[in-house]
């Protein structure tokens, strides 16, 4: 297993990598990880001789096959970990994120693969992003799959989908099970009020959902 810091730059990298669409500079991985650009080009260097990222000098970094495969691990501990708090244990997203950060470097695969197994290896986590697939995770079986759901925002009126996903905490999902909203119910849009809200129809009863809420449950229309 890498060392904290060396892991925290490479989830980091993968990061801004994604959110530029190539390469990551040193200036935004030190203004990422509030450190001094020096502090940054002395590690970016240790990271590039270990063969984790390639590191052209005033251009910038980007992860090499070895450092991708690593840095996708350690996104999916940080995802597994920060789904666990907020629904299994009900803890505020904002806090699970910040207590994950944390227990994402010291936490054993065997212990990680354990608790991806009592969730019932979650597809996606409570931040709406697809939790990658893991060796303790099922063959994913014929059919949809995560990929195939879509926002119940996204939906327009007159639309149909039915519930797949539910990223909320588990508070939120007691009050939408009172309400109809589970895994499995079919739902439709009826209409798309202000700020995003929608009215839907689900098991005979119209309800209104915000915008936050909606985007957090992902649906499978007809079509897919």
């Amino acid at each position: 297993m890498l060392n904290e810091r060396f892991e925290e730059y490479l989830e980091t990298i993968l990061y801004i990598t994604k959110k530029n669409g190539g390469l990551a500079r040193t200036s935004q991985i030190a203004e990422e990880l509030n450190l001094s650009a020096p502090s940054v080009t002395e590690m970016v260097q240790k990271l590039s001789a270990s063969g984790y990222i390639e590191y052209t000098p005033y251009h910038g970094v980007t992860l090499t096959d070895k450092g991708y495969t690593e840095a996708l691990r350690i996104k999916r501990r940080h995802q597994l970990l920060e789904t666990f708090l907020v629904d299994v244990l009900g803890e505020d997203p904002d806090i699970a994120h910040k207590e994950a950060c944390k227990m994402e470097h010291s936490i054993s695969e065997s212990t990680l693969d354990k608790m991806c197994a009592f969730m019932g290896h979650p597809d996606i986590c409570p931040d709406g992003n697809p939790i990658g697939h893991g060796e303790c995770c099922p063959t994913e079986p014929q059919g949809a799959s995560y990929r195939d759901y879509i926002p119940l925002s996204e939906l327009n009126e007159g639309e149909r989908g039915t519930i797949k996903v539910i990223s909320l905490t588990r508070e939120i999902k007691d009050r939408l099970s009172a309400i109809g909203l589970i895994p499995d119910q079919e739902i439709q849009v009826k209409r798309k009020l202000g700020k995003g809200t929608l009215s839907i129809t689900t098991m005979g009863t119209e309800v209104a959902i915000g915008k936050d809420i909606a985007q957090k449950i992902m649906v499978q229309s007809p079509g897919m």
